[in-house]
């Protein structure tokens, strides 16, 4: 149809002859109401412009929401903090995006939105970056690893390291913004926060004095993670795991230097050569040995060795020590209890002979499954040993410095000072062991799960340092209790959050670095005791707030940063540094100063972070407001997952398959992705460097003229982030395609309202057809609204996509054609209030998704559209009327949805004929409907019978009770079954084609059909 008319549009010299207008021609073309708009079919925005619409749906929207929504009605929705340290990528956009449709439809809800966009501006991935960009040396700063960064600011002052890293975090903040802006999305952004501003920073230590003064901050010396590579204590969410980590591992004899009640009453016990076999995978902890472990309830043997005596084992580990040691043992003794060691004492095998022996202690998470039954327990290298040994009195020993070396306190009678303990210095130790005739057969390769630092990639250690804690024991419970009481999606987060609350007792918050928020300790010179009480923090924090942070390392030794009632003593200010999920932990309190409490309320509504953040972020939020105020910062917590490619595989530099969100926007993507199609089809040709040059062109083109921020953010919608996401050429066409239906669903609206007067026809005058139309548009709303109001974005693009595609596309815009163009009077007038309806609710439905695109379908709206709708962005849900879906509706539509999966049938029926050669298209047939006299078919094509051919694309619909007979000229053509008790069959129109709607309802070629010749009439009159 749309061609046909589009055909007879370009026939301008083209007249019609009317019975009553005989003597005056008409051009064909003024008569036809064709579709006109300035929308293009494809997006021509140039980056000026682009920003122009970004601007009238992002910043003036914020402004104005702000400004005019009612404040009793404000939605909190706090922003986690990125760090910023580098570019960014599509894990970004996901985050960013998904927040940001959260908060337009929350605008569009009526509410007034606080969303305050903020930054994770201090420690160690900061610090590690800005090392690494020094100038002024001979170093290539591009593969220069951390650990070397680390290494380098050994010759900087304190000063210069955060002077570096300010700078660096500053002007990553700025390149961030302005990209995440590109993006569309809303927010506060001329007050985002930053973690390292001197407001953020006097919140965060006001945090750290109500815990103080709640007694949840203590200092132990106690292992902790230790990174070498860094040198400074991480937390447990600073650290990654290598699967596939080797250890040396190395079975050891602990020579016994009392054997015990039990064992001395046993014969066959050779006191002078007896010890205990105990296997490791860190025999670099052996200077920290202070206990061996038995389990009270296991049985232990003594066993001979042709090589080194008799050792003390496990009694179901013999198998494997034997094949541990490469030789067959002598069992000497059996069934010996493991609670009748528990008054033998031992030697350390590489201390001087009169060193004090050390204890055989009972642990019940030593196991007859790995080792030798006996466990080296060295409590400056472990918690599980560290708890075992403060139960008996037993401090922990480390003596290892911050670079992981040896210190001279390791072994006095042997100098490992100065040697890594897990390269050189293991191996030095080794070496004694064996010397010394106790290490039990050859050192083994042990491959196992072992933790490294997050940030430079290599292996960490447990080293007991003195640290700062926090007594998350002490708020468990509290905490606990608010996460049961707090909304998650998915709902497995819930389970994740409390399952790391509940197995963690404190919170390591001291770092040895430089960029940071100082932890306000002082120490006294003599002693070295720590001085950190309410009073002595409130004046640091007074002293701070008239000279920064910075001042702490810079200013020279004073009194001023002791209060005046401790002045009796000298004292230093610390080091240390507050872990930065401390910092970012408490960037509720920005909320809480400019909103003030909200009573029986969270102080933000959503939270919304990947998926890591159940260890990291939500965690340090709930502990550090729980501590403070006593609950959960957030009533919601949504979290999404990670970002792959197509294949599910990590984004990594070494594959090559990282995506990033600029050049999905500029086009410079699609380009990359052809010539990666054609690497991978011919790799000889991919070395040719003239391919660069035409590609960088049109990249720059592209970039100038189409901006595709809606397919980011499309891309982002259409995705389940409630687990993984991929992204890829595939998936991004995908969105693309969507995209464009929605634009050319746009195109078609604004052209056939192009001279829309304005008036609506009433519901109960509208045709059966739109009714039904309203009803589709009604359910694909009010499912709409309940889908944003859980979150299921993708359910809404998969709807909003169906509805556009198989509904508005192939059905109902398709018929409307032929009464947009052709009629005028109730006909014409139903549709276009139909199409105004569809599209203010279209608009409405995509605006949090797509708001560059619906800003410019507005755009080009006429001026009777924009006077009777609001912005897309701005305009609060338009809600369907009652009408739309009210019974009788409902009804109607199911008719309607079961008659529109029959017009397959009746194309069918046409392409029967067709291949018969009675007709060439649906224009030229009619179409018989047989249905059953009295059926609920009959009844149904009654009720919308004068619609049927505009429906079923055909010059007439007759309805029939009975199949053709065989004497009439119908009976040779192939019935379709439609419904049940219903068949089409499709035969050549009776009429003759009409000159104007070239439907063949005409009584001759030069003569308009009665409908058109009465629109003519009409328009000459």
């Amino acid at each position: 149809m749309m061609r046909s008319l589009l055909q007879i549009a370009k026939q301008g010299k083209r007249t019609i002859m009317t019975s009553t207008t005989l003597n005056s021609k008409v051009n064909l073309k003024d008569t036809l109401k064709l579709p006109t708009t300035t929308f293009p079919i494809r997006s021509n925005l140039t980056r000026a412009s682009t920003n122009d619409l970004l601007g009238k749906c992002t910043d003036e929207l914020y402004t104005w929401q702000w400004n005019t929504l009612p404040s009793d009605k404000t939605f909190v929705f706090h922003d986690g903090p990125p760090f910023a340290n580098g570019a960014l990528h599509t894990g970004h956009a996901m985050n960013k995006i998904l927040k940001d449709i959260i908060v337009r439809y929350n605008i569009k809800l009526g509410n007034r939105v606080s969303y305050i966009p903020g930054w994770d501006c201090h420690g160690l991935p900061i610090e590690l970056k800005a090392l690494q960009n020094i100038r002024g040396t001979t170093d290539d700063v591009s593969t220069m690893s951390p650990a070397e960064a680390v290494e380098r600011s050994k010759d900087l002052k304190a000063s210069e390291i955060r002077g570096l890293a300010r700078d660096l975090a500053s002007n990553t903040v700025e390149a961030q913004k302005k990209e995440f802006r590109s993006w569309g999305v809303i927010g506060d952004w001329e007050n985002a926060y930053r973690t390292m501003d001197p407001d953020y920073e006097v919140r965060q230590l006001r945090v750290f004095k109500e815990m103080i003064k709640k007694g949840l901050i203590y200092r132990h010396f106690k292992p902790v993670y230790w990174s070498p590579s860094s040198r400074t204590a991480l937390a447990e969410a600073e650290l990654e795991y290598d699967e596939n980590h080797v250890s040396k591992a190395a079975t050891i004899k602990f020579p016994l230097a009392n054997l015990g009640s039990y064992l001395s009453s046993l014969p066959n016990i050779d006191k002078e050569t007896i010890g205990a076999a105990i296997w490791t995978t860190t025999p670099w902890s052996i200077p920290g040995n202070r206990a061996i472990l038995v389990h009270p309830g296991l049985n232990y043997v003594v066993v001979k060795s042709s090589n080194h005596g008799q050792l003390l084992a496990g009694e179901e580990r013999v198998e494997h020590l034997q094949k541990l040691m490469g030789e067959e043992l002598e069992i000497l003794i059996k069934d010996i209890p493991g609670k009748a060691l528990l008054d033998v004492t031992y030697s350390h095998p590489l201390l001087p002979p009169d060193a004090p022996a050390h204890p055989v202690l009972p642990a019940d998470y030593v196991t007859s499954d790995t080792g030798t039954g006996l466990v080296h327990c060295a409590p400056g290298h472990g918690m599980d040993d560290y708890l075992t040994c403060q139960k008996h009195g037993i401090d922990p020993f480390s003596p290892i410095d911050d670079e992981g070396k040896y210190t001279a306190d390791a072994l006095p009678t042997y100098d490992l000072t100065g040697l890594a303990v897990l390269s050189d210095g293991q191996n030095k130790l080794l070496e004694l062991l064996e010397a010394h005739n106790v290490l039990l057969g050859s050192q083994q390769k042990f491959i196992h799960k072992y933790p490294y630092d997050w940030r430079t990639k290599l292996p960490i250690i447990q080293r007991a340092t003195p640290q700062w804690f926090a007594g998350v024991e002490m708020i468990k419970e509290s905490a606990i209790a608010n996460i049961d009481q707090v909304h998650f999606i998915p709902e497995t987060g819930q389970h994740r959050l409390r399952g790391f609350v509940a197995d963690r007792d404190e919170w390591c918050i001291s770092r040895q670095r430089t960029w940071g928020v100082p932890i306000p300790a002082l120490y006294e010179v003599e002693t070295g005791d720590a001085l950190l009480t309410e009073e002595s923090v409130e004046h640091v924090i007074s002293v701070i707030e008239k000279k920064g942070t910075d001042a702490w390392w810079s200013d020279p030794d004073s009194e001023e940063w002791v209060a005046p009632q401790y002045r009796d003593k000298k004292y230093t200010r610390g080091v240390e540094t507050m872990d930065v999920w401390f910092d970012s932990g408490t960037s509720w309190t920005l909320i809480r100063e400019k909103l003030g409490e909200r009573e029986g309320r969270a102080i933000a509504d959503v939270y919304l972070e990947g998926s890591d953040q159940h260890r990291g972020w939500f965690q340090s939020s709930l502990l550090t407001s729980i501590a403070s105020t006593g609950k959960a910062p957030f009533e919601k917590v949504l979290t999404h997952g990670f970002v792959l490619d197509e294949k599910g595989k990590k984004m990594s530099k070494s594959l090559g398959n990282i995506i990033s969100p600029q050049e999905i926007i500029d086009g410079s993507y699609w380009q990359r992705a052809g010539q990666m199609a054609k690497i991978a089809q011919k790799p000889e040709k991919a070395k040719k460097p003239k391919a660069e040059k035409k590609p960088q062109q049109q990249q720059q083109t592209k970039k100038e003229q189409s901006p595709e921020v809606d397919t980011l953010r499309l891309w982002v919608a259409m995705t389940d982030f409630t687990s993984d996401a991929t992204i890829g050429e595939n998936v991004l066409r995908f969105a693309q395609e969507a995209l464009r239906k929605f634009r050319m669903t746009g195109r078609f609206l604004l052209g056939n309202l192009g001279d829309w007067d304005g008036k609506e026809v009433p519901y109960t005058d509208l045709l059966m057809v739109d009714k039904y139309a309203l009803f589709r548009l009604a359910e694909l709303n009010r499912s709409a609204k309940a889908e944003y109001n859980d979150f299921a974005f993708s359910k809404i693009f998969h709807s909003a996509n169906v509805f556009n595609k198989n509904f508005l596309s192939a059905f109902y815009l398709n018929i409307l054609k032929d009464r947009l163009y052709v009629d005028d009077g109730i006909s014409r007038a139903s549709a276009q209030t139909t199409l105004f309806y569809i599209l203010q609710h279209y608009l409405n439905i995509l605006a949090p998704i797509v708001p560059l695109l619906t800003e410019e379908i507005w755009s080009h709206a006429t001026p009777t559209i924009t006077k009777k709708m609001q912005q897309p962005v701005r305009a609060q849900w338009c809600d369907p009327p009652q009408d739309w879906y009210s019974e009788e509706a409902t009804l109607l539509g199911r008719k309607f949805q079961a008659f529109e999966s029959c017009v397959e049938a009746v194309n069918l029926a046409v392409e029967d004929a067709r291949a018969a050669k009675d007709l060439r298209a649906n224009l030229e047939a009619d179409i018989l409907l047989v249905a059953q006299e009295g059926s609920k078919s009959e009844r149904f094509l009654r009720e919308i019978e004068p619609e049927l051919p505009a429906i079923l694309l055909c010059s007439r619909v007759h309805i029939l009770n009975s199949q053709p007979t065989e004497t009439e000229a119908w009976s040779y053509y192939k019935p379709f079954q439609l419904f049940e008790d219903c068949t089409a069959i499709a035969v050549p129109a009776k009429g003759k084609k009409c000159p104007r709607c070239w439907m063949y309802t005409s009584k001759s070629d030069e003569e308009p059909c009665e409908r058109c010749a009465g629109v003519v009439e009409r328009f000459t009159a």
